[in-house]
């Protein structure tokens, strides 16, 4: 007869195994106006943004690294998010690729 581990056991191994799984956290950063609601943030590798497209124009999301190596996020409709995860310590740079002067600055760490 094979004996079931207790739940204190079952409970530990799931909050060390899982413990970088439950740290990150997600921010929402508005688009309003034709600009993100914050100028610059700072995050732990593994959160990740929603982005809010709250304006009545498509955005479209543009990440750029420190190396200048661009990223695609892709067309952004009127009441649409997108996600963006950041895995690696880095600084980026988002922007509007359809209005320039919309950009902020991420700091992870």
């Amino acid at each position: 007869m094979t004996k079931n581990p207790p739940l204190f056991t079952i409970l530990a191994a799931f909050a060390i195994t899982g413990a970088g799984a439950a740290l990150a956290a997600a921010t929402q950063i508005d688009q309003v106006g034709q600009k993100f609601s914050q100028a610059a943030i700072a995050l732990q590798a593994g959160d990740h943004l929603t982005f809010l497209n709250q304006d009545d124009v498509q955005h479209n999301i543009k990440l750029i690294n420190a190396d200048g190596a661009e990223e695609d996020k892709g067309l952004q409709k009127p009441g649409e998010k997108i996600d963006v995860a950041f895995p690696k310590a880095g600084k980026f740079m988002v922007r509007c690729q359809i209005h320039p002067k919309m950009k902020m600055n991420v700091d992870v760490h």
